[in-house]
Order: C-alpha cells, then sequence, then structure tokens
C-alpha cells in the first residue's frame, strides 16, 4: 500500500474497439485527470500498476535517480526488433553499453551526418514539388520517408533511396514493423507473445524482423569486410573515396571499429541491436517532430516567417547556433513531445517526496501534462516559441524534458536537433506552408506521438 491515498483508476480489459477508443482519447484523459486529482495519481493496467508523475520536482527527482534505470514492461514489445539495445537495455549492461556509445555522438562527429542530411532533404524538395499548387495534402508520409532516407544513411552508410522506392522491401518492413508494434503495444492479449506469434499480425511482425535482421546483418558483414580491407592496405587513401574525399563514418563504422580494435566487447548481435535502435529512434522520433513543427508553423505565419528570415541569414550554418529555429523546436517539442511518457520499473521501495512507490510497481513521468504545465507555461495550448527565447532561464530546469534527463536522457538529442534544423530550414527557403483550416492534429501517444488524422497543409513556392 501507498504511505497516503492518491487518486487511482481501472483501465478495464476491453474489445478491441472499445479499448483503440480509449487509446484515441488517451492523452486527453490523462490530461483531465491531472486538471482534477492532481500531478501525482496511479493507474492499474490489468495487474500492473503504473504511478504517474507530471510535477517537475518530481520529474527532477525521478529522472535523475542513478539506480532508477531499468524500463518498464511496455519496452519489452520492442525486444524482437531492437533485443537489448541502448533503448530497452537496463543494469550494468546498459552503463557499459552507453559509455561505449557515447563518444560517436560527439557534435564534431555528427556534424559530419549534416552533408547526407541535406542531400535526402533535397530529394524532399523536389518531391514536394508536385504539392505545391496550394492544395491540402497531408505531408507526413513525405516526410517519414526522407527522415527513413537519412537515418539509413548516417547509421548503417547506405542509400535506401526510400523516397524514390518506397515499395522496396526493406522501406515496407520498417513501416510494417512500427505499424504492428504500435497497435500491440496498447491490446493486453497481443502482449502474450506465445500466442502472439501465430496471428496474423505476429506474423507480419516476423517477416518484418526477418526482412530487417537480414539487412542489417549482411551490412555488417559487408561493412565488415570493407574495413579490413582498408586496414590491410594500410594506404593513406584508405579512409578516402575514388575522388580523394575523406570518407564519412556511419555510426555502424564506428561500432566495428570499436569491436575489431578490441576496445569493446561487442558481438555481432550487440552491433546489431544498437544499429536497429538507432533506426528505429532516429527516424520515427524525428518524423513526428518536423511534421509537427511544419503543421505548427502553417497556423502561425508570423512565426514562419522570422524562421524563414533566420533560415536565410544563417544558411549552411545549420551546426551552428539558430536561436529562433531552435526555440521553435523546443516550443513544437513541448506541445507535441515525441515521446508523450518515459516509464521505469521500481526494482526497490522508491521514495518520491512523501510518497513511497512499492518494490515491483512502474512509475511513468508524463511528459505530455509536464509540458502543459501552467505555472511554467501560461496559457500551455498556446504556440509560442519565444517561451524557450527569452524566458527559459526563468523556468524549472525539468519544466522541459522532451529529450528525457539525467543518467538515461537521449543520447541522440544533438543528431536530431542537427537533423531538425537542417531540414527545417530548408523546408522553409524552399516553400511557404499554408494552414488547412479545416485540419487540427490529433495527438496520439503511441510509441512515438503521431497525428491519428495526419499532418494535413497546404504549400506554395517561395518566390
Amino acid at each position: 500500500m501507498l504511505p497516503f491515498k492518491i487518486p487511482e483508476f481501472n483501465l478495464p480489459l476491453a474489445s478491441c474497439t472499445v479499448f483503440w477508443r480509449i487509446i484515441q482519447e488517451i492523452l486527453n484523459w490523462l490530461k483531465e485527470l491531472r486538471e482534477k486529482h492532481g500531478s501525482v495519481f496511479r493507474i492499474w493496467f490489468g495487474k500492473d500498476l503504473m504511478v504517474m508523475f507530471s510535477d517537475p520536482e518530481d520529474i527532477k527527482q525521478l529522472l535523475g535517480n542513478n539506480q532508477l534505470l531499468t524500463k518498464s514492461r511496455n519496452y519489452e514489445l520492442l525486444e524482437p526488433w531492437l533485443g537489448k539495445g541502448l533503448l530497452t537495455n537496463g543494469g550494468e549492461s546498459w552503463h557499459r553499453r552507453r559509455k561505449l556509445l557515447t563518444p560517436g555522438f560527439h557534435f564534431r562527429i555528427l556534424g559530419e551526418f549534416k552533408e547526407p542530411m541535406e542531400e535526402n532533404c533535397r530529394i524532399l524538395v523536389r518531391r514536394l514539388k508536385t504539392k505545391a499548387d496550394g492544395e491540402s495534402f497531408d505531408i507526413y508520409p513525405y516526410i517519414t520517408l526522407f527522415a527513413l532516407d537519412a537515418i539509413c544513411e548516417t547509421a548503417m552508410g547506405i542509400k535506401k533511396h526510400a523516397q524514390l522506392q518506397s515499395d522496396s522491401e526493406y522501406v515496407q518492413a520498417v513501416q510494417s514493423i512500427c505499424r504492428v508494434m504500435h497497435k500491440q503495444s496498447f491490446s493486453f492479449w497481443q502482449r502474450l507473445n506465445v500466442f502472439f506469434k501465430h496471428t496474423k499480425p505476429g506474423k507480419e511482425r516476423e517477416a518484418a524482423l526477418k526482412v530487417l535482421h537480414d539487412e542489417t546483418n549482411r551490412v555488417i558483414k559487408q561493412r565488415r569486410e570493407q574495413l579490413i580491407q582498408e586496414r590491410n592496405e594500410s594506404r593513406p587513401e584508405a579512409d578516402q573515396d575514388d575522388i580523394g574525399v575523406k570518407r564519412r563514418l556511419a555510426f555502424l563504422d564506428m561500432l566495428l571499429l570499436s569491436q575489431m580494435e578490441g576496445g569493446a566487447e561487442l558481438s555481432d548481435t550487440d552491433i546489431r541491436e544498437e544499429v536497429d535502435t538507432f533506426m528505429f529512434e532516429g527516424h520515427d522520433t524525428t518524423s513526428s517532430a518536423i511534421a509537427f513543427a511544419l503543421s505548427l508553423l502553417s497556423k502561425n505565419p508570423e512565426v514562419q516567417q522570422r524562421a524563414f528570415e533566420e533560415a536565410c541569414e544563417l544558411e549552411g550554418s545549420e551546426k551552428e547556433s539558430m536561436p529562433y529555429l531552435e526555440a521553435v523546436i523546443k516550443e513544437t517539442l513541448r506541445i507535441y513531445p515525441s515521446v508523450p511518457f518515459f516509464s521505469r520499473k521500481v526494482l526497490e521501495d522508491l521514495q518520491v517526496g512523501k510518497l513511497t512507490v512499492r518494490k515491483g510497481a512502474s512509475i511513468s513521468c508524463l511528459i505530455y501534462m509536464l509540458h502543459r504545465d501552467p505555472n511554467n507555461f501560461p496559457d500551455p495550448e498556446r504556440f509560442n516559441p519565444d517561451r524557450f527565447l527569452y524566458n527559459e532561464k526563468q523556468m524549472h530546469p525539468f519544466a522541459f524534458a522532451a529529450f528525457s534527463a539525467g543518467p538515461r536522457n537521449c543520447i541522440g538529442q544533438k543528431f536530431a536537433m542537427l537533423e531538425l534544423k537542417t531540414s527545417l530550414s530548408m523546408l522553409l527557403r524552399s516553400y511557404r506552408f499554408l494552414a488547412d483550416e479545416d485540419h487540427q492534429p490529433k495527438p496520439l501517444a503511441e510509441l512515438v506521438t503521431k497525428s491519428g488524422n495526419g499532418i494535413r497543409l497546404r504549400i506554395l513556392p517561395r518566390d
């Protein structure tokens, strides 16, 4: 028992139709619970107890806890694809892997990824020309294929041409497994893997996994052979391409070099898990952020104009500070955080303020609600990037946690910001984004925050 009474709710087992309707409204439901009962309440998901927190001081204590590092059970759904990669792992194994991977996300290294991001965004700009007639359309499918191209090239060093070959087996497999996992994450019976793998969606997941794992394994083998050949040849030009330009190392190359040099105990399975984790986190979350940003900019022309002017003035400087565009991105992630909540498993009794959460329960940091706390964000539903341009220093340091915080903060947040600035600035220089007055995104709390009705807007070419 908890030492004092806090509001408690049961989420009942229901039919698929009823349950899916609950999920579609879960963010509004949680928002209502917070407004009615305060920043702490608990929910029983079947037999699983989840204690919800959304006060900045509680979030600070939870995310800063060096012992509270094990993810809750809902992350287990990702393990068939991601194994024990950095997202799903915990304990000492996670510590070792995090220490190994951190140097690969140094901003000096990430700067080399800007070029493939720009190359793939130029393809996106060309593809959008057919839609630049002022008519409403859903831009999300275009954005997600761009993000998939960018992450394939930076994570694995390969060009998948997802934007030009959206019907390829690999692209279809990525989209298929994301779709299956989104539905599975909100279905109690589908979580029982012993039964799920025999169902139609279970077989769809297994088929997608075979394509994805086979391809990652193939690329690992190919890249290793290439690196060994270059090392054996010991040529100064071995790290250059055929026109003498320094060859850019993909994330996979860094892992393989660590393995080959004996500095880390990494199996091929370990490497595949980390590459697949980077693939998943690096395309789905970024797609969501870009699409929601464009939607908000389309509805706020004065903000869009300021962002456009900065994008023109600082063109080519996306690796450096772009104060206003960065404020636009943060305000987008405040309203539509790519990950709406972070959950942890409580392995020992946990004291949070005056509250004791017993061993075996889980806690959830409700980022979606944290970002709507009127004490930190007056008029919280209003899109106002100036909050982060002028008032950020006055905010509670844990009032904004789109990239999590503490020891398990997002290792790829600098990568994400670079891709967001690079893509949004190029898109703003190419097009004006106009609102579809009949469309308002409906955020869904899936594995990543998505819009249940797409992201519809209108675009026109810049003069």
